[in-house]
């Protein structure tokens, strides 16, 4: 797994999920995948959203539905 600097939740969230995806465990990277999208998007707060690129959410989703080809729905 590559070395990133998380700050965001959602980067966690994204970590856990690929080794979810990883093991095969398709049911918990199933709710990661939710509490991914419930992270991202979030209304309200009074902080701008900093991501410039969204990128690592797009391939979270992509490995999701690799992964779930692979392993199965659970």
């Amino acid at each position: 797994m590559e070395q990133i600097h998380m700050r965001r939740l959602s980067d966690k969230i994204i970590a856990a999920h690929n080794q979810a995806c990883d093991e095969g465990k398709m049911d918990v990277a199933d709710m990661l995948l939710q509490a991914l999208e419930m992270d991202v998007s979030r209304i309200g707060g009074d902080k701008k959203e900093g991501r410039e690129s969204v990128e690592r959410l797009e391939e979270a989703f992509n490995r999701h539905h690799e992964a779930k080809a692979k392993h199965g729905p659970g």
